[in-house]
């Protein structure tokens, strides 16, 4: 009796077409080949290899992905593309310091008013629900009940999976601590942050113009069409701010003296008098409307997160700015107010489409003039000597290698006194154990990232556009690879859906679930509960319908 039921229970499976009895004209269409747009391997080796990992488990499941190096500035056009037209890629987003409120890793780059053309939803990801979340966070004043709105906002992230966290690096990085001294270390941002060429000084007055090395290209000196930490690490030394985040992160007066919180939606700014532009041109209240205004007249740039909330901004005196908002928005001085560039009006509102305006001599007001720019070897600045706070040093000089390699080699000649960007591990260890040796000239430092590197993938095209299949690829990634063997332990474990890490101890959700594990068994178990099948010759088949 107990064979029969078996046998009858074969029968019925077969009769209604189970995936193994398909024939392969039966199933739905092979899922497509699929690119993967990785970083070159001497711009960040992990984000290489990882991409490349990616492509060969795919490989085992019946999806072809081809990892295709590429150069950063390409891969940032394709992904902010009007196009749209990428399947995955590897990037990051750095640990700004403006970054540790929450706004914008919860909503810039994920709430769907982002996921447009030139805008930081990359990922495509559309979610009503979250979307609610997203907002209701902005408008909360109250930290406590906010954190809950984040909390709950994490949760979503973690069940949809819009991306895929690989990792977070340390910030390790070193400085000559033979020509220079009072460095800042900024979590998240390490030793070239906006406040080190402030304050740095130089123990010699016979050297006093720094070399900084970077191993990514400087890409766009167009504050409205600058889309990566490389290029802001310098604007926002050439232009200046209202306000600045202070090394200990308390928002600071800058550009202006102080700001009054008039109700939940106005608030009036001071702006400091006496300040020129670098080309002796005062900055006025007009010259910060004008840039506000500007911005907020671009729904989808790369601060549209941060003015979108803005419903006007006009000069009320001499000295006075006000803005009033659409709704109570809580953390305006600390993400808005201080990401957001005063420009010169009188430079600026002749050109025509501010975003295309080459901009090959930009004139701020910030601490530090621009001198030449060369595309692929060096940005020199000199010191703004009519700055309210001019800085120690005369000068830095923003060098840019092709490989770290070179950098390395810089360091233990004395050709380069800080560096911008993390050390690979390799570099890291050579150091250590030449203490005493060949780089005792060297400090090195580190700090905590509250930034992150992932896998990007474009909810908005088969087969991303289904949470199955991403679910499925999250347990398609070696974690511990990417932490352990290609980091050496210098860094902190991703996993999917994981946005705000736990270094960002008040925002970061603990009790959410990640998925961290690397378990291709059920990963295949996730596709074929989800429809997918394989056909005769190993191909994955999407869900019928």
């Amino acid at each position: 009796m107990a064979i029969s039921a078996v046998l009858a229970a074969v029968l019925l499976l077969a009769a209604c077409g189970g995936p193994a009895e398909l024939a392969d004209e039966e199933m739905g269409d092979p899922v497509p080949n699929l690119v993967i747009l990785s970083s070159l391997p001497e711009a960040n080796l992990v984000n290489y290899e990882m991409a490349q990992e990616l492509a060969d488990e795919l490989a085992q499941i019946g999806v072809t992905m081809e990892a295709r190096p590429t150069d950063f500035s390409v891969l940032l056009d394709v992904i902010y593309g009007e196009d749209m037209d990428y399947d995955a890629y590897t990037i990051g987003w750095s640990g700004r310091v403006e970054r540790l409120d929450p706004d914008m890793f919860i909503h810039s780059i994920n709430h769907s008013s982002n996921a447009v053309p030139g805008a930081n939803n990359t990922s495509r990801y559309v979610n009503p629900e979250f979307d609610e979340l997203a907002d209701a966070q902005r408008r909360e004043m109250d930290i406590e009940a906010r954190r809950e709105i984040v909390w709950q906002a994490q949760r979503i992230l973690a069940e949809d999976i819009p991306r895929i966290t690989l990792y977070s690096r340390a910030n390790v990085q070193t400085y000559d601590r033979t020509r220079f001294s009072n460095m800042v270390n900024m979590s998240g941002e390490g030793l070239f942050n906006e406040w080190s060429p402030m304050v740095m000084e130089p123990i010699s007055d016979d050297y006093t113009v720094p070399i900084v090395a970077s191993n990514v290209n400087i890409t766009n000196l167009n504050p409205f069409a600058a889309r990566s930490v490389y290029d802001w690490r310098n604007l926002r030394l050439i232009y200046d701010k209202l306000v600045r985040l202070s090394p200990e992160v308390e928002p600071r007066p800058w550009a202006a003296t102080g700001w009054q919180i008039v109700d939940d939606t106005t608030i009036d700014v001071e702006l400091r008098e006496g300040m020129n532009f670098h080309d002796g041109r005062p900055v006025t209240v007009e010259d910060v409307v004008w840039s506000y205004q500007t911005w907020m007249d671009l729904p989808e740039s790369y601060f549209a997160s941060f003015t979108n909330p803005i419903a006007s901004v006009e000069a009320v005196g001499d000295n006075t700015i006000r803005f009033v908002l659409e709704e109570p928005y809580a953390p305006f001085i600390t993400t808005t107010l201080t990401q957001i560039p005063i420009l010169p009006m009188h430079v600026w509102e002749d050109v025509g489409d501010v975003t295309q305006y080459a901009n090959e001599n930009p004139i701020g007001s910030g601490p530090f003039q621009f001198v030449r720019f060369r595309t692929g070897e060096e940005l020199v600045t000199e010191r703004f000597d009519d700055y309210f706070e001019p800085p120690k040093i005369e000068g830095y000089i923003f060098k840019i290698y092709a490989s770290p390699e070179g950098v390395l080699t810089d360091l233990e000649l004395a050709n380069v006194d800080v560096i911008s960007y993390d050390l690979i591990p390799a570099h890291i260890n050579q150091i250590k154990d030449n203490e005493g040796g060949r780089f005792d000239h060297l400090e090195l430092t580190e700090a905590q990232d509250i930034g992150f590197f992932y896998i990007g993938m474009n909810n908005n095209r088969p087969p991303f556009d289904n949470k199955a299949f991403r679910v499925a690829i999250a347990h398609l990634v070696d974690y511990d690879y990417a932490l352990d063997v290609l980091l050496d332990g210098y860094g902190s474990r991703g996993g999917a859906g994981l946005v705000i890490n736990a270094a960002n101890e008040f925002w970061h959700n603990p009790d959410v679930p990640i998925y961290d594990t690397y378990d291709p068994e059920r990963a295949r178990e996730i596709l074929e509960e989800a429809g997918f099948t394989w056909d005769s010759q190993g191909r994955l088949r999407l869900p019928r319908g």
